[in-house]
């Protein structure tokens, strides 16, 4: 049901029933296998290791049908892109093989997750770059694809010993813009049912074990 071509800070792709792309972080050719069955592109935000508009324009140029949803802040990133539909939050949008829909995470810019219902039932849960999940509820999902960023133990640590010897440490935009392994967890665990599974995504290289 899902296929990662990459998650974390290098640049983030994630396909869906091999017809939906969440984010488009990385170079066409880590796309070749996959481009000519994809449908749509679902975008998150406008950092670079998750939207690369170039790849984006590639991909279009050979996939003139394919559609790219997104929220109206990432219009002004998307000047030479076709074929987009701007998506609210909360809505459902059907998309005929699949139906979609946005959720409004906390990030440092404004960002989406995504619901993505499957034709056969199947419902997917797609989150990464969010400091909490809070208010957010997804019960009996099929899948949850969601940040595993850091480990609080480990990166309090590691936050401690920059102190100490008078360092700076990107520990603190960690801490401050992703989501944590026990935060992601608990989310999991309050909403999974007994057949669910989990795809950890965007882990720290730094902060993660």
């Amino acid at each position: 049901i899902a296929k990662v071509i990459s998650s974390g800070s290098e640049g983030n792709a994630v396909i869906y029933n091999n017809t939906i792309m969440v984010d488009c972080g990385v170079a066409l050719k880590a796309l070749q296998e996959v481009k000519r069955s994809l449908k749509i592109v679902l975008l998150t935000h406008k950092h670079s290791d998750h939207l690369k508009i170039r790849t984006l324009q590639r991909l279009q140029a050979e996939r003139p049908t394919l559609r790219v949803a997104c929220g109206d802040f990432l219009l002004e990133e998307l000047p030479c892109i076709k074929n987009i539909d701007v998506l609210q939050v909360g809505k459902i949008y059907d998309y005929g093989a699949f139906k979609v829909s946005p959720i409004k995470l906390y990030h440092d810019v404004p960002n989406f997750g995504w619901r993505i219902f499957l034709n056969n039932g199947q419902k997917i849960f797609h989150a990464t770059d969010t400091v909490h999940l809070e208010g957010i509820s997804a019960k009996g999902y099929d899948l949850y694809a969601i940040e595993h960023n850091y480990c609080e133990e480990y990166i309090q640590q590691a936050i401690e010993e920059a102190r100490a010897n008078g360092e700076y440490t990107h520990a603190y935009g960690n801490i401050n813009t992703h989501l944590s392994i026990q935060q992601a967890r608990a989310f999991i665990e309050a909403n999974r049912k007994e057949s669910s599974e989990v795809l950890e995504l965007h882990k720290s290289r730094s902060f993660y074990k």
